[in-house]
């Protein structure tokens, strides 16, 4: 796919890498629309995706439990963009597993680098280094962080041309503490099954008989449960558990059966 296409289709980053002064809740990627969600192009560092690992190649299938699949590149991009610092829930496909992490948007900007401007703060260079155009782009922006040049969407590593048509510095709104985000969890069929999960028990299925622990983490990637059972049979098996005191909402259950690990998503009311 050329530079000029895939820069057509930029989605999580933004509506069009040649739009001048974009800003929005986003996770840090660029996607083009596949049959079976969208595909990573890039990851941009410094923002929430680079904090996962999501990596380019993967492809997204469902954002919050909404499949892309056979979907639009418009639709797509309604599901990754939204409220800042509010988490999502993505689901991945990397080297032929499928994976899910929690990440929360950031508010990201996309701007336009002035060649004029760029031209008089480096004595009217053609060509400038990413380093040092990172040093003017941030000297511009004191309320955000700079943290990459794109060139028609591609990611810029070394020289750049300025010309204003084509070069976009990236900026993440700063903020005081840093938002947490899950480890990437396995989502995939194994040994284990999750079958009910509420307030007061949680089933699932296993294979063969053997130790099993489950781990339940919250949507900001935090052990909320720690959960064992020495002696699961082959079939269905109950824990029982208080999970009164949790608020309602998405948690990630991960079920380690005789070392084989097992992931689920699930929400809890």
């Amino acid at each position: 796919m050329n530079s000029f296409v895939k820069a057509s289709l930029i989605a999580a980053m933004m509506t069009a890498p040649l739009m001048a002064d974009e800003s929005f809740g986003g996770v840090g990627i660029t996607i083009y629309q596949v049959n079976e969600g969208v595909h990573v192009a890039e990851v941009i560092p410094g923002t929430p995706a680079a904090e996962t690992n999501l990596r380019a190649g993967d492809v997204i299938t469902a954002v919050d439990g909404v499949s892309l699949k056979g979907q639009n590149i418009e639709f797509s991009k309604s599901k990754l963009r939204g409220q800042v610092n509010k988490p999502l829930e993505i689901t991945y496909m990397s080297n032929g597993e499928t994976y899910s992490t929690v990440i929360r948007r950031a508010q990201i900007t996309v701007k336009d680098l002035d060649n004029k401007a760029v031209k008089n703060w480096y004595g009217n260079k053609e060509r400038v280094n990413v380093q040092e155009l990172e040093t003017y782009a941030s000297a511009t922006e004191n309320d955000k962080q700079f943290v990459a040049v794109l060139s028609r969407g591609n990611l810029v590593k070394n020289d750049v041309s300025i010309a204003s048509a084509d070069v976009n510095g990236v900026y993440v709104e700063k903020v005081q503490t840093s938002p947490k985000f899950t480890k990437t969890t396995p989502v995939r069929k194994g040994d284990a099954a999750l079958r009910l999960f509420n307030r007061k028990a949680l089933s699932f299925t296993v294979k063969s008989k053997g130790r099993v622990a489950v781990t339940i983490l919250n949507a900001d990637g935090e052990q909320v449960a720690k959960l064992g059972l020495d002696d699961a049979v082959a079939g269905v098996n109950t824990i029982n558990w208080n999970g009164s005191q949790l608020p309602s909402g998405r948690y990630v259950i991960s079920i380690d059966h005789n070392g084989s690990v097992s992931g689920a998503n699930a929400v809890l009311k």
